[in-house]
C-alpha cells in the first residue's frame, strides 16, 4: 500500500492488488510508481485521481465510465497546470517586493542577481523547474556552485511563498538541490597554508598591476596587513573608522546581507599603521559618506566574495608561476603568522584578528616547521 500527501490532501492505494511483499517483481513496480508519484508532485503533472498510477485502473469497467475519468484527470491536470504555469520571473519580481519590506537595502543584492539569470534563462514557466535548474548549472561559470545553490535555495522559497499566496498550486522547486553537483575543495578555509613573505608582495602587486582587477588591490592589501575575515572588511563603512582605529562590528553573511556582530564577538577595534592609513586614503573620496562601504563592489553595493574568489583571485595567482594557489582566506592565516613570528605576543594578537589566545598558541605558533633554530 502506498500512503503519502500532496497539496495538504492524504492518498493511498495498492499499486499492485493482489501482490504479496515476499513478490520481488511486485515491490520493484511499486517503487517505479511510487518515484513516479514523486516526479509528477515536484513537476506539477500529479494526477489526483491516481488514474495514471494504476496499471489495471481500467480493467472490467465500461467504455464511457473509462473516457469520463479520462477526462476528469485531463481537467484537474489541466487546470493544475494552467496555475504552475506562472512566468517565474514575475513571481520573482512579486516576491521581491514583498520582501523588500522587511530586508535592508543590501540584503537585496542576491535577488536582483536571480531576476538577471531568469531574464536570461529561456525557460519561463514554474512548472518547468528542472529546466530551469538545469540551465542555471549549466550557465555557471567558476569552480564552486555554492552560487547555484544559493539561487535554488531563493527561487524555492518563492515558490513555497507562491503556494502560501495561492499563486502556485505547488512548488515545483522543492527537492531539486540534487540536481545541483557538489564541488570538491582541495583545502578547507581553516587550512593553514600561509603565503611567505615574498609571496605576499608578488600577490600585491600583481592585483595593483592587473588591467582587469586593480580595483581590488587595495582590500587585498588591507587583508594581507589586518588579518581580518573578509566578511568583515567587505561590511564596513567609513562610520567605522575614526580616531585612528578601524572598528569591526558587523559582517557580510554568505546570503549577503549585513549582520551585527562579527563571527566570534559584538566587536573589536585595532589601532591602524603608516601602511593601513595609507591604503584607506588611496580610497576614500571627498563625496563619501559615513554609510558607505569601504570596499565597495565596483558597480556599487556589496562585492559577490564567491565571484571574486572564482574569477578576480583565481586569475591572478594563475598568472603568478611561483606561487602556489590557496584560497584567498590564507591571507588571513598568513597575517596572523606573520605577526606571531615577528613576535607579537599571541594575546596581542588574538584581540587584534578576533581569535582567542589558545587558538593563536595552538594553531599558528604550531606552524614553525620552516623556522630555523637560535644558534645558542
Amino acid at each position: 500500500m502506498l500512503r503519502f500527501s500532496h497539496a495538504g490532501k492524504r492518498y493511498s492505494f495498492n499499486p499492485t492488488p493482489g501482490s504479496s511483499y515476499s513478490d520481488k517483481l511486485a515491490i520493484a513496480k511499486a517503487e517505479e510508481i511510487a518515484h513516479r508519484i514523486y516526479q509528477d508532485c515536484i513537476t506539477g503533472y500529479f494526477d489526483p485521481t491516481l488514474t495514471k498510477y494504476k496499471p489495471s485502473a481500467l480493467k472490467g469497467r465500461t467504455k464511457e465510465a473509462a473516457i469520463q475519468d479520462a477526462e476528469e484527470a485531463r481537467e484537474i491536470v489541466a487546470a493544475r497546470l494552467s496555475v504552475n504555469a506562472v512566468d517565474i520571473m514575475q513571481l520573482f519580481e512579486d516576491y521581491t517586493l514583498f520582501k523588500s519590506k522587511i530586508l535592508k537595502a543590501n540584503s537585496m543584492i542576491d535577488y536582483d542577481r536571480i531576476k538577471n539569470k531568469l531574464r536570461k534563462c529561456p525557460h519561463k514557466l514554474v512548472r518547468d523547474a528542472v529546466d530551469i535548474m538545469q540551465w542555471l548549472v549549466s550557465d555557471h561559470k567558476g569552480t564552486s556552485t555554492s552560487s547555484v545553490e544559493k539561487q535554488w535555495k531563493l527561487i524555492n522559497a518563492c515558490c513555497k511563498w507562491g503556494v502560501a499566496c495561492k499563486k502556485l498550486q505547488s512548488n515545483t522547486f522543492e527537492g531539486l538541490r540534487n540536481l545541483i553537483p557538489s564541488t570538491k575543495k582541495s583545502a578547507t578555509q581553516d587550512d593553514i597554508n600561509p603565503f611567505s613573505d615574498d609571496e605576499c608582495k608578488q600577490i600585491i602587486q600583481a592585483f595593483y598591476a592587473s588591467s582587469n582587477y586593480s580595483y581590488y588591490a587595495p582590500l587585498i592589501e588591507f587583508l594581507f596587513i589586518t588579518g581580518c575575515r573578509p566578511e568583515e572588511a567587505l561590511a564596513l563603512q567609513w562610520k567605522h573608522i575614526k580616531g585612528g582605529k578601524v572598528t569591526f562590528c558587523q559582517k557580510l553573511t554568505a546570503s549577503g546581507e549585513i549582520e551585527a556582530g562579527t563571527k566570534t564577538q559584538s566587536k573589536r577595534s585595532i589601532t591602524f599603521n603608516d601602511r593601513i592609513a595609507s591604503v584607506l586614503k588611496s580610497i576614500k573620496t571627498e563625496k563619501c559618506s559615513p554609510d558607505d562601504f569601504v570596499f565597495p563592489a565596483k558597480k556599487g553595493g556589496l562585492i559577490d566574495w564567491h565571484n571574486f574568489a572564482n574569477r578576480a583571485w583565481k586569475s591572478v595567482l594563475e598568472s603568478l608561476p611561483d606561487v602556489e594557489y590557496r584560497n584567498p582566506y590564507q591571507m588571513r592565516h598568513t597575517a596572523i603568522t606573520m605577526m606571531v613570528r615577528n613576535g607579537v605576543d599571541s594575546v596581542v594578537v588574538a584581540k587584534w584578528v578576533g581569535n582567542s589566545p589558545n587558538m593563536i598558541a595552538k594553531r599558528y605558533l604550531g606552524d614553525v616547521n620552516d623556522v630555523m633554530m637560535p644558534n645558542n
